[in-house]
């Protein structure tokens, strides 16, 4: 029993690190405003943060990235020497923070050993100071720990509210991001992300139904205003576009079919277009998820603007 349960923690770190980067508790690296890092520096602080994350087991990707780890530099020194040229020595003091950037709730916290730098202006002297910070220290993986554990209890805690919030997302036509906010919840929150898989696949039916009886109707209208060989690839650029699980797809086969009979008759040629087919061999919401998931993170990529940061007094 004893050898069994010193194994375990190293079962569950190898476990998380086959994992899917989507599929863990994720932090996105920010610095703030107000965190006295210099901007010819964030880059490499950012770099650092990147690599506590993911030193730490969990990921940098996120659907909705409301989760963040900051880190706030307090100078403790500042020397400028009379050397020629003059160098600025500086003594820093970081301490990292996890919290949400939505509603402003600190999760953890740390401060890490001081660390020191020396350059020829105040932005080399940080990044000196930055290849210091170390990443993987216990107190490090305490407050990663701690911070994990804080996120994946609100996510149990609120999948409910998720779902709602999704739900009301997809009614305003608003698809994309009620998919991209159903995959928010890490697998790792196993009942909460396996009730959020139950929602994302009506969903994500729901937009290619809206999205593929729209096209279908564009697709109609090129093909009613020019029935000829350019009528008809016109709508076959549309048509290509129907997703193959779409209620819509059906009829835009037998528009296809359509077409083909009048340019057949018209033009003498065959016109040979067909219709995206799913994979039969894959079970329909398998398929539902792993598309929805293509979407969820697309809209993840796209750039993020914070601006809740006012809610943060600076931890």
């Amino acid at each position: 029993m004893f050898l069994a349960a010193m194994c375990l923690p190293a079962l569950a770190q190898n476990d998380m690190e086959s994992m899917d980067d989507w599929g863990r508790v994720a932090l996105a690296p920010v610095i703030l405003d107000e965190s006295n890092v210099p901007a010819a520096a964030a880059n490499a602080v950012t770099s650092k943060l990147i690599q506590v994350i993911t030193k730490n087991g969990l990921g940098t990707d996120a659907y909705d990235p409301r989760f963040i780890l900051t880190v706030n530099m307090v100078e403790m020194t500042r020397d400028v020497t009379a050397t020629a040229p003059p160098m600025v020595a500086l003594t820093l003091v970081p301490t990292l923070y996890i919290g949400d950037v939505v509603t402003g709730n600190l999760y953890s916290s740390c401060s890490l050993d001081p660390i020191k730098g020396a350059g020829t202006n105040e932005a080399r002297a940080y990044m000196q100071a930055i290849k210091a910070m170390k990443a993987d220290t216990p107190a490090v993986q305490r407050c990663i720990e701690k911070g994990k554990q804080r996120i994946i209890e609100w996510y149990n805690s609120q999948i409910d509210f998720i779902i709602n919030e999704a739900k009301a997302l997809a009614a305003s036509d608003q698809y994309d991001e009620a998919i991209a906010l159903l995959f928010s919840v890490p697998s790792v929150c196993k009942k909460a992300h396996e009730k959020a898989m139950k929602s994302v696949g009506g969903i994500f039916q729901e937009k290619i139904d809206v999205d593929g009886l729209r096209l279908l109707n564009m697709a109609s209208a090129a093909w009613a205003a020019d029935q000829s060989w350019d009528g008809a690839q016109a709508a076959a650029n549309i048509l290509g576009q129907i997703h193959p699980l779409s209620a819509a797809a059906p009829k835009a086969e037998k528009l296809v079919s359509q077409i083909a009979k009048r340019i057949r008759e018209v033009d003498k040629r065959e016109w040979n277009f067909t219709i995206r087919q799913f994979d039969a061999s894959v079970s329909l919401e398998s398929q539902r998820i792993t598309a929805a998931r293509e979407i969820g993170k697309a809209r993840a990529k796209r750039p993020i603007i914070y601006n809740n940061f006012n809610r943060i007094t600076w931890w």
